[in-house]
């Protein structure tokens, strides 16, 4: 791996290209990750980036390439980009004259004062483009601030470098000698083609034909003699237009007792490979392109794979549906695509958090944030009680927010950047326009109690002579725990008060009227009241009653035994009916884009 960084894309503008009509992007240096839906687009970005950094001019396009398969007006790939300072782009026989980066769009020069010199504006970046014509012509330009435009050479784009691990089968260019693939860079040897060529040319394909193949041969040449054509004819292998007889070498391996081209191996072990054989050129960091980031690979490997393409280098543009591969893109830049277009970057503390901790987040359809784990048990129990529809069939993830500032900083993210969460939250009493910003503009998908926390909100609606069911146990863990956190309470509030009994009764008795604020206070771990010493283990104590996911499944299920559900499905309806919507849409189409 080397520390010297290769060229880096810094504006991506695609027109009238297969899925996009027109797209304008700014990618970042070092490892980009593109999520989104099916016919998002992605892919389309990822081949556009192929195309425009194609190292030979043998691609041939199709009407499948223009905007709606109509070729009237052509297509158009351009870019903003900067290269290693020793590009040969200054000193080709035409030296191309860079643009100033101002961080947005590339600027012309600034011309200088009479004998002064001028101030850049930013680091310089160069525009090349490539353009599909309606007669499905290619051409591959760069433009120089001057209005003149030079050739973008196969040499040049050669030189830049690119790395396609592919989503299909077809990824092993770069384990063969192809023109401009990352093993022809590592080698570097540009006498070895004619030496191929010409020892390749020496062997009798001829002198194997059967007898027949030779009286056939021998009968076409003597028609080819007659007309005035070339003859002598032999077999030897040649290559069609674009390829070339080095083509078909390509690496290969031991396995056992013999030897395979790496071609013939896994998708995972020839991505794996490809990669090797980049950063092992002199250059190490050519662009690099990954689709599906996930295909042929472990969970491991998937990880290891996206680790080392965050670590080095080069610039990166990956897609995948994949949690562990999205888990171990750090650092990295985040961005959600939708109907072809960016809608979305997401790189702050807060999302990088949620990435690690819980990546399928950012890989469902809807995500459903509950601030706490009590929440996201309560909203699992009601949702399947309430929804016909598996909630993974839906493409919903139910999420732990970890707290009511976490959650509320990170859907004011998501918000701003305009994608849709949907969240279940208490009320602190604090943040209320922030909060209130959120309602207005995520709608029924926000969920917040008019005031305190789900156990308090439950609990207010039990009739008294259900509250000791509250403590009970099913798995018959926690009921003398929850029993305790009580006792604990009222021997503080209360020094004076005697338990003849540990049990319920008792607790009732000496509790009195405040017995529902008590059972409240101790489910929800409220410190109020706790001596200094004490308050911790307060906070602790609504863990032995509804502060887990269990906890929060078994809150529910009492809320509906116990009849508080009458009380408080009314106010839960209107994110039940949103997401139940999302049961009447059509699935999420397959990646074609």
């Amino acid at each position: 791996m080397v520390d010297v960084a290769g060229a880096t894309i810094h504006r991506l503008k695609i027109e009238r290209y297969r899925a996009f009509q027109k797209f304008d992007w700014f990618p970042k240096a070092g490892l980009n990750v593109i999520l989104g839906g099916g016919d998002a687009g992605k892919t389309t970005i990822l081949e556009s980036i192929a195309l425009l950094l194609n190292p030979s001019n043998a691609t041939l396009v199709s009407d499948n390439d223009y905007w709606g398969r109509q070729r009237k007006g052509g297509f158009f790939i351009g870019a903003v980009i900067s290269l290693p300072p020793d590009s040969s782009i200054a000193t080709q026989s035409r030296p191309a004259f860079p643009w100033e980066w101002d961080g947005r769009q590339a600027c012309r020069p600034q011309e200088s004062d009479e004998g002064e010199p001028a101030r850049p504006v930013g680091s310089p970046v160069y525009k090349i483009s490539v353009s599909g014509s309606e007669e499905l012509d290619l051409t591959y330009a760069i433009h120089n601030p001057n209005d003149t435009i030079d050739i973008f050479s196969p040499t040049l784009r050669r030189e830049i470098g690119l790395v396609r691990l592919g989503g299909d089968d077809r990824n092993d260019r770069d384990l063969r000698l192809v023109q401009g693939s990352a093993l022809d860079r590592l080698l570097s040897d540009k006498a070895l083609r004619s030496r191929l060529t010409s020892t390749f040319s020496d062997v009798d394909v001829k002198a194997e034909l059967q007898t027949e193949g030779q009286e056939a041969m021998r009968q076409l040449n003597e028609t080819f003699g007659e007309r005035a054509l070339p003859h002598d004819l032999g077999l030897g292998l040649s290559a069609g237009q674009g390829q070339s007889i080095s083509a078909l070498i390509g690496l290969t391996a031991a396995i056992e007792e013999s030897r395979l081209p790496l071609s013939n191996w896994g998708s995972g072990t020839r991505r794996l490979a490809s990669l090797a054989v980049a950063q092992a050129c002199r250059s190490g960091c050519p662009i690099t392109l990954v689709d599906e980031a996930e295909r042929g690979l472990e969970p491991y490997r998937q990880r290891k794979l996206v680790s080392e393409l965050a670590a080095g280098p080069s610039q990166v543009v990956m897609t995948t549906h994949s949690a562990p591969a999205l888990a171990a893109a750090e650092p990295a830049t985040i961005w959600y695509l939708s109907q072809g277009r960016v809608i979305a970057e997401l790189a702050s503390p807060r999302s990088v958090q949620l990435q690690k901790r819980d990546p399928e987040a950012f890989l469902s359809r809807l995500t459903l944030v509950g601030e706490g784990p009590t929440e996201v048990g309560f909203l699992t129990e009601v949702l399947q009680r309430e929804i016909a529809t598996d909630l993974l069939d839906l493409g919903v993830r139910l999420c732990d927010g970890q707290g009511n500032n976490f959650t509320l900083e990170l859907l004011e993210e998501f918000t701003k950047a305009k994608l849709g969460l949907a969240a279940f939250v208490d009320c602190e009493g604090d943040n209320t326009k922030r909060w209130n910003d959120l309602k207005s503009a995520m709608g029924d998908l926000l969920f917040q109690w008019p005031s305190g926390c789900t156990e308090e909100n439950i609990i207010a609606h039990i009739c008294d002579d259900k509250l000791e069911a509250l403590l009970i146990d099913p798995d018959e863990i926690h009921t003398q725990p929850r029993l305790a956190t009580l006792i604990e309470r009222i021997k503080v509030l209360e020094p004076t008060a005697e338990f003849t009994r540990h049990d319920f009764a008792t607790v009732r008795a000496v509790a009195g009227e405040r017995l529902r604020a008590l059972i409240i206070a101790a489910a929800s771990g409220d410190s109020e009241g706790a001596p200094e010493k004490e308050a911790k283990t307060w906070k602790k104590h609504g863990k032995r009653w509804f502060k887990s996911f269990d906890g929060g499944r078994e809150l529910a299920d009492k809320a509906y035994v116990l009849g508080a559900m009458v009380k408080v499905k009314p106010q839960l309806q209107p994110l039940i009916d949103a997401l139940t919507a999302l049961a009447a849409r059509t699935p999420m189409a397959t990646e074609n884009g």
